[in-house]
C-alpha cells in the first residue's frame, strides 16, 4: 500500500534488535541505523506526498516500479530471517507490492465513488491500515 512503509518498519525493528538479523545481505542493510532513519523519514514523507494533487497514481510506471523493487528487497530480507530462499522472498515481496498497489488504488477509487469523500481524506485511513499491517507482519515475523 505504501512503497516505504514495510521496509521502514522492518528496518527500524532490526536496528533496535540487531540480534534478530541474519548475517546476510540484504537483511544486514536493514539493521543499519542510518538506513532505518532514511527509510523512516522516507515513509513519513510518503504519507504526506501521497495526499498532494500532483502525486502520480501508484499504478503509474515509476511509482509501480519503485514499489516492486522495494517489495522485492524487503521480501528477500524478511525470508532470510527464516533461512528461506532469497529469490522466493524477492518474488513474493514483488507480488505483494503489486497486490497492494492495485488493490489499494481500486479500493480508494471505489470508496471515493461510493461516499464522495475526497481522495486525501480516504488516504489517511489507508495510511493507518498500511502502518497496522506492516507493524503486525513485522512483529509476527521477528517474534515480538
Amino acid at each position: 500500500m505504501r512503497t516505504l512503509m514495510a521496509p521502514a518498519i522492518f528496518s527500524l525493528t532490526l536496528s533496535r534488535r540487531p540480534e534478530l538479523a541474519p548475517v546476510t545481505i540484504p537483511a544486514q542493510w536493514f539493521m543499519l541505523h542510518g538506513i532505518a532513519v532514511i527509510l523512516g523519514l522516507g515513509a513519513l514523507g510518503e504519507l504526506v506526498v501521497d495526499k498532494l494533487p500532483r502525486t502520480p497514481n501508484r499504478t503509474s510506471v515509476g511509482p509501480l516500479l519503485a514499489r516492486i523493487v522495494s517489495g522485492a528487497i524487503t521480501g528477500a530480507a524478511v525470508v532470510e530471517m527464516g533461512q528461506l530462499n532469497l529469490w522466493a522472498g524477492a518474488a513474493l515481496g514483488a507480488i505483494g507490492a503489486l497486490i497492494g498497489a492495485f488493490g489499494g488504488f481500486h479500493a480508494r477509487r471505489f470508496v471515493g465513488r461510493k461516499t464522495s469523500i475526497t481522495d486525501p481524506f480516504i488516504g489517511t485511513p489507508e495510511d493507518a491500515l498500511a502502518i497496522a499491517i506492516a507493524v503486525t507482519v513485522v512483529a509476527r515475523l521477528v517474534g515480538l
